[in-house]
């Protein structure tokens, strides 16, 4: 069993670690505010703390192509996708993202999903029942993203 000292060690580096967690996610210096964070001139390692801190926050990662839309193309420093440069800021997949289907800045509106970079229904299209490109077999309907849920 762990004594009183052990907990309190314990409970301090978590609130440490959550503190850190949180000073990460809400730096203005990120590239949620649009700009690069940099602790050299070197891309790379801005690329590798811009990817620890999306790793930390579970997120797909955001990757600015403010400098160079060709980044967005590059596997390497962009193997999260998003080919298309928006805004001169981010790259994003218009085939997939739902704020920008098909071009930049097109959204989707409320329970549509981008899919090939069109704003489908995928509870009741039965091309892309449940998910996109999950097809109904025959002429079966799709309802509450189910093929054939009426019967």
């Amino acid at each position: 069993m762990l004594s009183a000292n052990s907990h309190f060690s314990y409970a301090v580096k978590n609130c440490l670690l959550f503190i850190t967690l949180v000073l990460i996610e809400t730096s203005d210096h990120g590239v949620a505010a649009g700009r690069e964070l940099s602790l050299q001139d070197s891309d790379d390692a801005s690329t590798h703390l811009n990817f620890f801190r999306a790793a930390l926050r579970g997120r797909q990662r955001v990757l600015s192509c403010a400098r160079d839309a060709k980044i967005c193309l590059d596997r390497e420093k962009n193997p999260w996708g998003g080919s298309t440069c928006c805004f001169e800021q981010f790259c994003r997949d218009t085939l997939r993202d739902s704020d920008n289907c098909g071009a930049c800045g097109q959204a989707c509106a409320y329970g549509l999903v981008c899919c090939d970079g069109k704003c489908v229904d995928i509870q009741n299209d039965p091309h892309n029942c449940g998910s996109c490109f999950q097809k109904c077999p025959g002429q079966k309907s799709c309802s509450f993203a189910m093929c054939d849920y009426g019967g």
